[in-house]
């Protein structure tokens, strides 16, 4: 049995989240975004308030001022991606010209914002529109957070380890994975044994976790002819209960801990 605890006490001690009050926004990043834009927004701040009559003209002057600016439409659509499809081509085409451009500004909405004044400073917008998209980041952010209180965990432990480990620092290791070049969470280095950890967190369920444990079932044979060398897998999040029939599969021959029994793991690697 890899495992010493059994697989129903595992799930029974699954937490329901790693959320803490500064995952939901990076705020840091958003205002770096924001930041590299500002020229753009500041000079496109000359269209807040113009009327319709008004707008081929502005955006003529605009645009022989500095077309570059006017890239930062898709933005305020909340596209990252100039060459985004739509059914007349992408919106890159529309920015190639100012009838293009006012054709863009009318079809998609934002004259209609710009000109009535329901936005006073195109900054604030964006700054907005940033906090939106980087809520599509919040899943990596979770597997993110993992890292970063294991990598806590292990300086507190007084661990020698290191971070993102490609396998091919260990010859005899990388031998026996062919073309597949790993690279681990963590590596821990014991006196007599050097572990390799991999780590990761899922709220919540879905197809991938099934593709996680098949993964990781397939990964930890590897190790079986480096007698000093062991794999181990720390996951935790209740989106396993959904996948657990592919986990416990796993867990049948994989190591796998989850944060509820992280100190037994530390005492374990502290006298490895």
């Amino acid at each position: 049995m890899t495992n010493p605890t059994p697989f129903t006490e595992f799930l029974a001690t699954l937490q329901k989240t790693n959320r803490t009050l500064d995952f939901f926004v990076d705020w840091q990043k958003c205002l770096e975004n924001r930041k590299k834009t500002r020229l753009y927004a500041t000079h496109l701040n000359a269209l807040l308030g113009v009327s319709a009559l008004d707008l081929p003209a502005k955006v003529a002057q605009l645009f022989k001022d500095n077309q570059e600016a006017f890239s930062l439409l898709p933005l305020l659509l909340a596209i990252r991606n100039p060459k985004e499809l739509v059914k007349q081509g992408t919106l890159q085409d529309y920015l190639q010209s100012p009838k293009g451009i006012c054709t863009l500004l009318h079809e998609s909405g934002l004259f209609e914002i710009l000109s009535t004044h329901k936005v006073k400073d195109l900054n604030d917008l964006i700054l907005g529109i940033e906090v939106g998209l980087d809520s599509n980041a919040r899943k990596n952010r979770s597997g993110a957070l993992m890292e970063q209180y294991l990598e806590h965990a292990f300086k507190e432990a007084k661990l020698n380890f290191k971070t993102q480990v490609s396998v091919t620092e260990f010859k005899d290791l990388h031998a026996s994975f062919g073309n597949d070049i790993k690279k681990f969470d963590f590596v821990i280095y014991g006196a007599q044994t050097t572990y390799f950890i991999e780590c990761n967190f899922y709220s919540s369920g879905g197809s991938k976790l099934n593709e996680v444990a098949r993964a990781y079932l397939e990964l930890a044979p590897r190790f079986a002819k480096h007698p000093h060398k062991e794999f181990i897998w720390i996951t935790d999040g209740q989106g396993w209960l959904e996948a657990k029939n592919k986990l416990q599969e796993a867990y049948k021959s994989v190591r796998v801990y989850n944060l509820s029994q992280l100190d037994t793991l530390l005492r374990e690697l502290n006298h490895a």
